[in-house]
């Protein structure tokens, strides 16, 4: 019996059954696309085994290359082929880094030699392992072509306006093209910048913190853009590429040097019109009063309103009102009769500014 066991291949109770090595989904979106002398890779990280089981921990990235016309080698015993040069790994306590959207973005440095105007070819694959036993399958193979990019914008500027953030920028005159057709364009890409750093971004850009990821904002054939989806009070960071199109490709200049503008609202609304004035003479104890009456302010950020009285048609005289008018309406009382008054009116928005005085009225209860 017990050598009927043995031959069964049968374990005594709490013998250690060997397991085989947890292995990754292989990496099935694997894209490449070119910024200035670096091929950014991007995919999406396996949560999955082959044995469809949740990961426990993230796993490390191997990125392989292959040379333009290579095939795969296997190794000795047949099995696991290369998928060609293992040129960089990423550990898998660096990978939050690279993190974009889901997505892990990974830039590789281009040899210069690569990048000629006539365009080179490479292949990527990747890798991810959580143990060193054995990799994940390949990924899908990823080809692209690479061109000498074209050269960064240096002078980025922002400037803010009431109605949008104004960019603008040179472009250098590139050396014609030996290859296909090129034409170029650019795009515009902004973050907004945690307002705790913000002061600090100016100065040295590296160092904001952001509180979303960058997104595409615009593509232009222009040196200029407007934003005009921007809001008072915030901060943001820009940057601008250069596209050229080579054929149905296209090469991303690296980004121009960072431009953080912090959008403080500092433009006043428009003076209140149709402003008048009329006397209430006083009667059974009522003092006489002066009600004031103006047009609506149209202003989308409006706080209120200030009353002005002066005894001199050129002086804007005192504030009557302790606390902002909310309606375009005003009682000023009590009036001294027969003694003529003169009335001007301020908008003030929400952040403070208030704009210049309305034309002056002029009012003057009668004496009894």
């Amino acid at each position: 019996m017990l050598a009927g066991c043995c031959l069964a291949g049968c374990a005594s109770p709490g013998t250690p059954v060997p397991r085989h090595a947890i292995v990754p989904l292989a990496v099935s979106d694997l894209a490449l696309h070119q910024v200035g002398d670096s091929l950014m890779l991007s995919f999406t990280l396996p949560t999955m085994s082959t044995d469809l089981q949740p990961l426990a921990e993230a796993p490390s990235v191997e990125i392989y290359r292959n040379a333009p016309q290579a095939t795969p080698t296997a190794s000795k015993k047949g099995k696991n082929k290369q998928p060609g040069n293992l040129v960089d790994t990423i550990p898998a306590e660096a990978l939050d880094q690279y993190r974009n959207n889901g997505r892990i973005e990974f830039p590789v440095k281009l040899d210069p030699a690569e990048l000629t105007a006539s365009g080179t070819e490479l292949t990527y694959t990747v890798r991810t392992r959580v143990s060193n036993a054995k990799p994940s399958g390949d990924s899908n193979p990823a080809a692209l072509r690479v061109y000498r990019p074209p050269a960064a914008v240096q002078d980025l500027r922002a400037m803010l306006t009431q109605a949008a953030l104004v960019l603008s920028w040179s472009a250098e005159a590139q050396a014609p093209s030996t290859g296909p057709e090129s034409s170029a364009r650019f795009e515009v890409f902004r973050a907004e910048v945690d307002p705790a750093t913000a002061q600090a971004a100016i100065n040295d850009p590296a160092g904001a913190k952001l509180l979303a990821p960058v997104i595409l904002l615009a593509q232009t054939h222009q040196t200029e853009y407007r934003d005009s989806n921007f809001q008072f009070g915030h901060t943001y960071m820009y940057t601008v590429r250069e596209v050229e199109h080579f054929g149905n490709e296209s090469v991303e200049s690296a980004d121009s040097t960072p431009a953080v503008i912090i959008a403080m609202d500092v433009f006043a609304p428009a003076a209140p019109q149709g402003l008048e004035a009329v006397a209430v003479p006083g009667a059974s104890g009522t003092p006489a009063a002066i009600e004031l009456t103006w047009t609506i302010s149209t202003e989308t950020d409006l706080a209120g309103y200030n009353v002005y009285r002066s005894d001199q048609a050129d002086r804007p005289g005192q504030k009557l009102n302790s606390e902002l008018l909310l309606t375009p309406t005003f009682r000023d009382m009590p009036v001294v009769p027969g003694k003529e008054y003169f009335y001007r009116v301020a908008a003030v928005d929400q952040s403070g500014n208030e704009s210049s005085l309305s034309s002056a009225v002029t009012a003057q209860v009668p004496e009894p």
